[in-house]
């Protein structure tokens, strides 16, 4: 049953990728992954009264980080693996670089270096 969330979906978005953005630049896959579950975790527990819910239910009005189960390679974009959740993709590479791609949009509305100041797409380039 969905409860009421609180700020617009939108507002939270907007909050989650300005937090994200500010956030230091993470050095591999894993810190990117648990980067982003805690801001996203952190932004819909100050901004929303829905309690997060391990089950991950799709119909609750609760944002939830990408889960292992969506996990997919990404064909042309070695050391990068795509998370697809509903209306989106996260794109983190294995130098910590993030990327969102919002599908409805057909475009990227976040792209994150990693630590070594390298985007998803840039891979082993100087």
């Amino acid at each position: 049953m969905s409860q009421t969330p609180g700020a617009s979906r939108r507002e939270r978005v907007r909050e989650f990728l300005r937090r994200l953005g500010a956030a230091p630049a993470a050095s591999n896959h894993d810190e990117a992954m648990k980067q982003v579950a805690d801001v996203l975790n952190r932004v819909e527990d100050e901004m929303t009264s829905i309690p997060y819910d391990p089950t991950f239910p799709l119909n609750d009005g609760r944002m939830y980080p990408p889960k292992s189960d969506s996990k997919r390679s990404v064909p042309g974009l070695p050391g990068a693996t795509r998370y697809r959740s509903k209306g989106h993709s996260t794109v983190i590479g294995d130098n910590g670089a993030i990327r969102i791609i919002d599908h409805s949009a057909g475009k990227v509305v976040f792209d994150k270096a990693g630590a070594d100041g390298r985007l998803i797409d840039q891979g082993d380039r100087p």
